[in-house]
């Protein structure tokens, strides 16, 4: 998503010690920190859970990140994907 870890920590609401104890220390954190992990990443738990059952990551990842944008937002990535396709 582009965050600074202190960005995400601050997002999360979580210290960036103990982001950083997750990340490179095998910390596990509490389902509800890795819930807010995951929904600030844009991400689906089975990612985590289920990795090899991830095949079209992206694909989801992009339709839970529309999911989260606005209707005016929707129509903005649309008309942004027609001009991709209308140009290829």
């Amino acid at each position: 998503m582009g965050y600074t870890r202190e960005q995400l920590s601050e997002r999360v609401g979580i210290s960036l010690r103990y982001l950083t104890a997750i990340e490179n220390e095998q910390k596990r954190p509490s389902y509800d920190v890795l819930y807010r992990l995951l929904h600030n990443l844009g991400l689906s738990a089975d990612s985590i859970f289920y990795p090899e059952k991830e095949s079209d990551t992206e694909e989801k990842q992009l339709l839970r990140l529309l999911q989260q944008c606005s209707e005016r937002d929707r129509k903005i990535v649309k008309s942004v994907i027609d001009a991709l396709l209308d140009n290829a």
